[in-house]
């Protein structure tokens, strides 16, 4: 594989963004759905090739810039795949319904939606932004407003601890995280890495 050529591999995306992109898999199949995944890791160098072929190639929107969240391992292109006529299509279409599930449930776990974007919406685009390639946990100074509210209600859900739902990592979400990791003898140091989010979700 070059530089420049697509990928769609999974294993290419930071353990975190994995994590969570395979439980929205889980029940975007579940579902009924068959999705797609179009693209997960870019390089510098494709980005900058997508860019080069400017904004449109046979009418389809490529890329509006040099800088992509893909080139951090934290995003991922994904659309709902079906038969028409006998073919299976992929649906590139924000208004249709499997998309809008798609959607919902990838903002369900911690994805911001580019569909949601008032410019240059994105459909296929689902991204977590703010976070380093090479990030372990999430936490207070390694999060963003969608990854905390995941967290604060799978908290909810799983020990009852009646957060506000507010995407702030504050000393409430702090100590929520530090009660649900010391069922497992675990440090309580106020983080979720792959081990708590995987318990967690």
């Amino acid at each position: 594989m070059s530089n420049t050529d697509q990928c769609r591999d999974i294993e290419e995306l930071n353990p975190l963004c994995q994590i969570l992109l395979n439980k929205a898999l889980r029940d975007i199949k579940a579902s009924g759905i068959n999705p797609l995944i179009v693209e997960t890791y870019r390089s510098q160098v494709r980005q900058n090739y997508l860019y080069s072929l400017g904004r449109t190639v046979k009418g389809n929107k490529v890329t509006w810039t040099q800088v992509s969240i893909h080139t951090k391992r934290n995003a991922i292109d994904l659309v709902p795949q079906r038969k028409i006529d006998g073919k299976m299509t992929a649906i590139w279409n924000a208004l249709d319904k499997e998309t809008k599930k798609i959607i919902a449930i990838m903002i369900g776990y911690g994805f911001e939606a580019g569909a949601n974007w008032s410019t240059s919406p994105d459909s296929p685009h689902f991204q977590i932004k703010g976070v380093s390639a090479t990030s372990k946990s999430f936490g207070s100074t390694n999060t963003n407003v969608y990854i905390t509210k995941m967290i604060q209600n799978a908290l909810n859900d799983k020990i009852k601890v009646g957060l506000k739902v507010d995407g702030k990592w504050g000393s409430n979400t702090t100590k929520a995280v530090n009660k649900f990791r010391s069922q497992f003898k675990w440090k309580e140091d106020g983080k979720v890495g792959v081990e708590t989010l995987k318990k967690l979700l």
